[in-house]
């Protein structure tokens, strides 16, 4: 037997040019040898009816046979069945001709055939999502001229719809744009091919194949340009390579194609695809993707006419099944280590199930993949490979992978888009996608099936202490996820969100003519708004009402009827400031946003211009019913908006006949809200930030009736925002005077309040950066910020001292506020200054900004908090507005303290102080009924004790604070209880901070260590439980917590106002600001 070359011919190749058209008449084909029979010049292969004639001088050539090869040496019947012969080319053969690009799409009529994939009955064909692809493509092209979205997942056959839709749709010439050089090869080959479409039945074999062309580089010349594609039924290239070409060439090239396909189109839309999207845009366009989101997470232009659920196609079985194997390890380096030994491990066993599986390690960028390659270079008998774009003979080393030389792959990024290769089955994350349409894209080449029984599921390993993604990736990683599902989920979510906005915009009739792509508005959320006091309206009578609409130079109107909105895009000239001339000009573009909530009879206008009102516009609409709303009712959109702080007032005040108007900020407030509160005053407008829903936001009203927020969004975010807007403002049992009421109004101190301070914490900026983010140096060795805390040491006259302590020392400071006359106005002030008390130098790294602790001190001053409950940050001085009540005796909880030293707090860590508070709470604790019970005892604790309980509905958390008693006798000593309040305050932090960063620091101080000695601090539970119950906080449950101080010092039946009152106003705190209650635990 022996296999015979591919039938092709060249249909464009010039020396020197790397851009060709082929086209693929047969393929190659094996044929048994029944006899050889050598001639003069010539050798005869009989196989069966057909003769095969081999010569080496094409000259020599009989006419009587229909197949004649050429061939490197004379034939002989022992060098052919040696297989030591070489066929160089095709001399005859009855398919060879030079086709037309007519004559080709001629071939195809009638020969497309719809033949469906049964694996039952082994039926070969085209699967679900291809066929229904199909016919929604098929059905686009027919209805619409509009650019098309077909999203399919990864491995469910993407280019094989675009085969199917050449054939069945009979396209004279379709443009292909790639991503990257791999892919362009791939698709190139795919088309030439025609891929399984003939050997599965799905086209005849009569059909001919595609004149298929690639273009590599650019073209000296527009006529060496039409000579190309005058020879092409298909072209693919890159979108980078055909951005550079020049406005001749892309003419041309529009004009020539019918359609332009677009394959992983999540890489579009650059400044690149803008330019080619203007040259086809009276062409056909079809977009493929994963995902109709670009990778830098911005929508893609178009309609999705087809979408393919990623969870449908793995419940089909178009993926292998995912299992996650994560690790974590908050040592990086050694993180490294453990994923590549389970890695390497996971590829071992599935050797050993009789998979022929590979594994990839991915890395961020080349510097990190030389890094990990290291650490599996010593597998040799696995042959590790590294591959970058940078490395030599790239061409070899890829071809080795695909011959599957090597079983374990390091790789930047992915072996790019395209690449195939279903022996890649063990994913091993050194660097974590962030992404979601890389998520996709990364997971789907793992999980594709194939006819191959060899293969089995895939495994992806990372490490969880490393993830640092999107919050729309956090489930993804999260422990023991089943990515089957929650792949599936992400998908369908980011995908449906797109369809909720293009469900929104389809309703606009006239869309398509739009000069601005819709779904890329991004605009402000303001408005003002107009209650109708009749039943009809109508959006298009704006015009009429807006004055200079004749006037502008360009106006495009934009309505769905169905959704009651019209937009409003217009452009006017503006004369220049700079010169008296008409002349010179620039256009000025605003955009109007009509919306009209039939429901509640409100009318909303938004307008980019904000010189009016609008309230003509607003009267022709509504028949002249318009009322705005305005004065205070605008207030009433502070209505459950929690934590309100505002940074601007404006107040309008009258001064016998005069009005006057003020802008007040920071302490000046609340000059504001006692004006306000009296007839001569009344807002003018407020600007305040506060939370909704666990959400911050910002809001604006003005008296007038303006309504604004920094938020900004799409057309149907706005529509949304102004239903719940509008909702507020014509609700009767909404009191728009309380808006003011309980706000926090600063005062800026030239002193140290003469109070006592209780506790100290980092200036909230601090919080914002992960702990990893952060790095704090004593003396040039680094500390793990998770063992660091602040705490008050003293307040001497005129100044606080307090400490930075770590598990080993503490490093004392002190702010101090000088009073400074000005010297033009005599007016006083206050300058607050830190300085180090310690010998030790000490520096702190946030970010990429690393300084002295001093100097981040005094740019972001730590928050101190006094006995009652005021607080003082630099100079700014916060007082309580209302009157804290005492915390009730009845409240208080009784413990016998027998046999426990109340001097003694800390357990300590091996051995453990069994008579010390901690230890004997942790036992009692011990006999309820927790999950978890946890020592957090030390510097850097959330609290001393920390219990945790999942209850059907939620995760139960306790934070326990102990304070031994200064005496080591029960008495009524208030200093007792000022240290354990304000620790108890400075804990609620970790009510306003995510599940997962509360239970990875748990995960991170799982070790308690103090002279050389170490334990667990995990009373009650295991790690694998803090693991289990992060992974719940984060998906499914909410965590409730509440708060204890526990001070055996104290005798339930002899205590006194003055504690009383202090643990008032740390009840008082903790109720109010993070809806925490709070137990006290004293003696009996």
């Amino acid at each position: 037997m022996i296999e015979l070359l591919k039938l092709e011919i060249d249909c464009y190749k010039k020396t020197g040019c790397k851009n060709i058209v082929q086209q693929l008449l047969a393929p190659t084909m094996k044929i048994n040898v029944d006899n050889v029979t050598v001639h003069n010049g010539y050798t005869i292969v009989l196989s069966g009816e057909d003769k095969y004639c081999l010569l080496r001088n094409e000259v020599n050539a009989p006419k009587e046979y229909q197949y004649i090869l050429k061939v490197d040496k004379k034939a002989t019947a022992e060098n052919i069945s040696n297989g030591d012969i070489r066929f160089i080319k095709w001399i005859k053969h009855p398919l060879l001709a030079n086709h037309t690009t007519e004559g080709v799409i001629k071939s195809w009529d009638k020969q497309f055939n719809f033949v469906e994939e049964d694996l039952e009955q082994d039926i070969k064909g085209l699967r679900e999502p291809q066929i229904a692809a199909l016919y929604s493509i098929l059905s686009h092209f027919k209805v619409s001229k509009k650019m098309g979205i077909v999203v399919m997942p990864t491995g469910t056959g993407k280019t094989e719809t675009m085969l199917s839709v050449l054939i069945a749709n009979k396209c004279k010439k379709i443009l292909i744009t790639v991503p990257s050089d791999a892919l362009r090869t791939q698709i190139f080959n795919k088309f030439y091919t025609l891929g399984l479409l003939k050997e599965f039945g799905i086209i005849n074999s009569s059909a001919l194949n595609p004149k298929v062309g690639i273009l590599n580089e650019n073209f000296s010349s527009l006529a060496e340009l039409e000579e190309f594609i005058k020879n092409c039924n298909i072209t693919v290239t890159t979108m980078n390579l055909l951005s550079s070409y020049d406005k001749d060439k892309l003419e041309t090239i529009a004009k020539e194609y019918e359609y332009l396909f677009i394959d992983e189109a999540h890489h579009s839309q650059a400044s690149s695809w803008s330019r080619i999207r203007d040259f086809f845009k009276e062409k056909t366009i079809l977009q493929f993707t994963a995902t109709p989101f670009r990778n830098d997470g911005k929508r893609l232009e178009g309609d999705i006419i087809f979408n393919f659920p990623l969870k449908k196609a793995q419940e089909q079985g178009y993926f292998k099944s995912i299992s996650f194997s994560p690790i974590r390890e908050y040592e990086l380096e050694k993180g490294d280590i453990l994923i590549a030994e389970k890695a390497v491990q996971q590829l071992r066993d599935d050797f050993s199930q009789g998979y022929e599986h590979i594994l990839m390690a991915r890395c961020e960028n080349k510097k990190r993949a030389e890094e990990v390659f290291k650490l599996y270079e010593k597998y040799t008998d696995l042959n590790p490979v590294l591959i970058h774009s940078s490395i030599p003979n790239k061409k070899e080393t890829m071809d080795s992978i695909v011959n599957s030389k090597h079983k374990i792959i390091v790789a930047v990024d992915m072996l790019g888009e395209g690449f195939d290769l279903p022996q890649l089955k063990i994913a091993a994350f050194h660097d974590i996608r962030k992404s979601l349409p890389v998520t996709l894209q990364f997971a789907g080449r793992f999980t594709r099936t194939s006819f191959d029984k060899k293969l089995g599921n895939a495994t992806f390993i990372a490490n969880l202490a490393d993830v640092k993604v999107k919050e729309e990736l956090d489930s993804l990683y999260a422990m023991d996820s089943d990515w089957n599902l929650l792949l599936s989920e992400l998908s369908t979510g980011k995908t449906e969100e797109k369809i909720e906005l293009d469900e929104f915009l389809k309703g606009f009739s006239n869309i398509d003519e739009a000069t601005i792509p819709f779904q890329n508005i991004n605009m402000a959320m303001s408005t003002v708004v107009y209650k109708n006091n009749s039943s009809s309206f109508n959006l298009k009578k704006y015009k009429s009402g807006l004055k200079g609409y004749d006037k502008f130079q360009y106006k495009f109107e934009y309505i769905n009827e169905s959704k009651n909105t019209l937009v409003f895009i217009y452009a006017d000239k503006k004369n220049m400031d700079w010169v008296n001339y008409h002349d010179i000009y620039e256009f000025q573009w605003n955009l109007m946003v009509l919306y009209y909530d039939d429901s509640n009879k409100l009318l909303y206008i938004h307008s980019s211009d904000k010189s009016s009102l609008y309230k003509e516009v607003a009267n022709y609409i509504l028949n002249n019913e318009a009322i705005i709303l305005n004065e205070l009712n605008v207030f009433k959109i502070f209505h459950n908006i929690l934590r309100v702080s505002l940074q601007n007032v404006g107040l309008k005040e009258w001064m016998n006949k005069h009005i006057r108007f003020r802008m007040l900020t920071g302490s000046d407030i609340e000059e504001a809200i006692s004006k306000t509160a009296q007839t001569k005053s009344q807002k003018a407008f407020v600007f305040g930030s506060g939370y909704d829903d666990g959400n911050k936001i910002s809001l604006g009203c003005s008296y007038k009736g303006r309504i604004w927020s920094y938020a900004r969004g799409s057309l149907n975010d706005y529509v949304k925002w102004c239903d719940v807007i509008g909702s507020k403002m014509i609700d009767p049992n909404i009191d728009p005077n309380q808006i003011l009421k309980d706000t926090l109004i600063p005062k800026y101190m030239d002193c140290i309040p003469n109070k006592h301070a209780v506790s100290i914490d980092w200036d909230e900026s601090y919080y914002e950066y992960s702990d990893n983010k952060k790095n704090v140096e004593i003396d040039g060795s680094k500390i793990n910020v998770i063992d660091l805390s602040l705490s008050i040491d003293t307040l001497q006259k005129g100044k606080i001292v307090f400490s930075l302590t770590t598990p080993d020392k503490e490093i004392s400071f002190e702010q101090t506020i000088a009073k400074k006359v000005d010297a033009t106005t005599g007016e006083t002030y206050g300058k607050f200054n830190f300085s180090k008390i310690s010998s030790e130098n000490i520096d702190i790294q946030i970010g990429n900004k690393k300084c002295s602790l001093v100097e981040y001190f005094k740019d972001n001053p730590p928050m101190i908090w006094f006995a009652d409950g005021s607080s003082l940050q630099g100079i700014k001085y916060v007082e309580l507005k209302q009157l804290i009540q005492a915390y009730p005796a009845e409240k208080l909880i009784d413990w016998n303290w027998n046999g426990v030293d109340i001097g003694k707090e800390s357990q300590g860590v091996n051995p453990l102080i069994i008579d010390s508070i901690q230890y004997v709470t942790i036992k009692r604790l011990k006999t309820f009924d927790f999950d978890i019970i946890y020592d957090d005892d030390g510097s850097g604790e959330i609290a001393d004790i920390v219990t945790i309980k999942e209850k059907d509905d939620v995760i139960l958390i306790q934070f326990y604070h102990l304070k031994f008693a200064h005496g080591d006798s029960v008495g009524q000593r208030v200093s007792d209880f000022y240290e354990v309040c304000g620790q108890a305050q400075k804990s609620i932090i970790w009510k306003h901070k995510s599940g997962v960063e509360f239970f990875e620091r748990l995960l991170r101080r799982e070790i308690k260590s103090k002279n050389g000695n170490e334990r667990s601090r995990i009373e009650k539970g295991s790690k694998e439980d803090l693991e289990r119950l992060l992974k719940i906080a984060k998906n499914i449950k909410p965590m409730k917590f509440e708060i204890f101080i526990v001070q055996p010092g104290l005798s339930k039946q002899n205590t006194n106002d003055t504690i009383q009152t202090l643990i008032g106003v740390t009840e008082s705190y903790l109720k109010e600001v993070g809806g925490v209650d709070l137990g006290v635990i004293v003696n009996e």
